[in-house]
């Protein structure tokens, strides 16, 4: 999938960061821990191996936040891509369960300390999540969510359909609940944020440094990317969804998939006033997922993906005008002045992936649309643990070996031909008989 780079999008062209300092590879390194992408895990791992005393150099193909990390919706999310508490703790086993849960109840808080911590301005917002159910169906599963967050003591709270219109500033949904800890950034500004902070812990960084080849030698391995070389003990691939042909089977590890995001004219001060109240922002349970919050000017951030990709830009705009008007019905008419469009990593089981691809070759990934907040937490754990600081039976995921997709190429193909089905789906429950009704 080719993503314009070259072109500024939205979140880049509005970054009070300064874009960071990473010049190209020049020549041979030796490092201890080298980590390929310069996105929130990469970054992540980058800062936190570095301030473990650990030589950490980073490569990156393009700029620092070039991927999905600097082009995503911005949202800071507290929750499972679409598992519950329970189902993570039953797929995982209880220990890795536990700790997999207490990291996703505690990652956005942990971003918004980590910004906070380096004074990052990635125009940082933790006003809460609130995630609506719009039928009975997703009511229900809301519910059970929920009260198994609540068990696990993170700071939830229930919201009835009377409350969501009133804080979302739209009619339409049933219930749902709120996650306090949750927000939303401006994911770019966020990457030069954590880069600016690697590189004044010690790490190297290095952009447009593409890597051609991961070599064993001796008990080291040898990075080849555009510029030179860099030497290692230990090796993050850190690539998610844009690993191209750097390690053998590598890329049949996560499914590919392409979204866009726009971003609408400024809201007035009235109009804020009574949608998405005290600038929360949600994400539905809709299999097409309605998810907007603001930017730091009121414009209303949204997206989407799309089977076919022919005039893209136009037909996402209108997309994106078509699910304002029906979450919003007091906006009227209203502009989407942004489009921009970028690659995700998903799995089936919607996990993130933890596999040693080699001694010393550890892939870290694959976040299913949740990558703002756990990309970082996990990044940094998985940075610890490169450094010698925490051990692997620690970690809030087993590593396991290489985890090829099963008919991957047609999984693909699935991936992106399944949006008229998911539209027949939320169609179906919207249409189903509701209680009391």
């Amino acid at each position: 999938m080719r993503i314009d780079t070259a072109t500024p999008h939205h979140w880049r062209k509005i970054s009070r960061e300064p874009g960071a300092d990473a010049p190209a590879l020049n020549g041979e390194t030796e490092a201890d821990i080298a980590i390929i992408g310069g996105g929130f895990t990469g970054l992540s791992a980058a800062l936190a191996a570095a301030e473990a005393g650990s030589r950490t150099a980073l490569l990156e193909a393009d700029y620092i936040g070039a991927g999905a990390s600097g082009r995503n919706n911005g949202m800071v999310v507290p929750q499972h891509s679409t598992a519950n508490p329970g189902a993570i703790a039953r797929a995982l086993g209880a220990a890795f369960g536990a700790r997999y849960n207490a990291m996703v109840a505690g990652a956005a808080a942990e971003l918004f300390a980590l910004a906070a911590r380096h004074g990052i301005d990635c125009d940082a917002v933790q006003k809460g999540w609130i995630q609506p159910a719009h039928s009975e169906a997703t009511l229900a599963r809301a519910r059970t969510i929920h009260a198994e967050w609540k068990a696990l003591g993170a700071p939830v709270t229930w919201l009835d359909a009377a409350t969501l219109a009133a804080r979302l500033g739209g009619p339409g949904y049933l219930g749902g609940w709120e996650a306090h800890e949750g927000g939303h950034i401006n994911p770019y500004a966020l990457t030069q944020g954590l880069a600016r902070a690697a590189i004044g812990a010690g790490a190297r960084i290095h952009a447009k440094a593409p890597v051609h080849a991961i070599l064993p030698d001796g008990k080291s391995w040898r990075i080849e990317a555009a510029g030179g070389t860099v030497r290692a003990a230990n090796v993050l691939i850190a690539t998610n969804a844009l690993t191209g042909t750097l390690w053998p089977e590598l890329a049949k590890a996560t499914i590919p998939v392409r979204l866009y995001q726009t971003a609408s004219q400024p809201l007035s001060a009235n109009l804020r006033g009574t949608i998405l109240v005290g600038n929360v922002g949600f994400t539905d349970m809709r299999k097409e997922l309605r998810a907007f919050h603001y930017d730091r000017d009121g414009r209303l951030i949204g997206g989407g993906r799309m089977m076919l990709w022919h005039h893209a830009s136009l037909r996402g705009r209108n997309a994106v005008r078509r699910n304002l008007h029906g979450s919003f019905p007091a906006l009227g008419e209203i502009a989407v002045d942004e489009y921009w469009d970028g690659v995700i990593g998903v799995t089936p089981d919607r996990l993130p992936r933890l596999m040693r691809l080699a001694p010393g070759v550890l892939f870290c990934g694959a976040y299913s649309g949740r990558g703002v907040a756990l990309g970082s937490a996990l990044g940094s754990r998985v940075g610890r643990f490169l450094a010698g600081k925490t051990a692997e039976a620690d970690l809030p995921l087993p590593v396991t070996s290489l985890r090829i997709i099963p008919a991957h190429g047609l999984q693909v193909v699935g991936a992106r031909l399944i949006r008229p089905w998911h539209r027949l789906l939320d169609r179906r429950d919207e249409r189903a008989p509701r209680k009391g009704a």
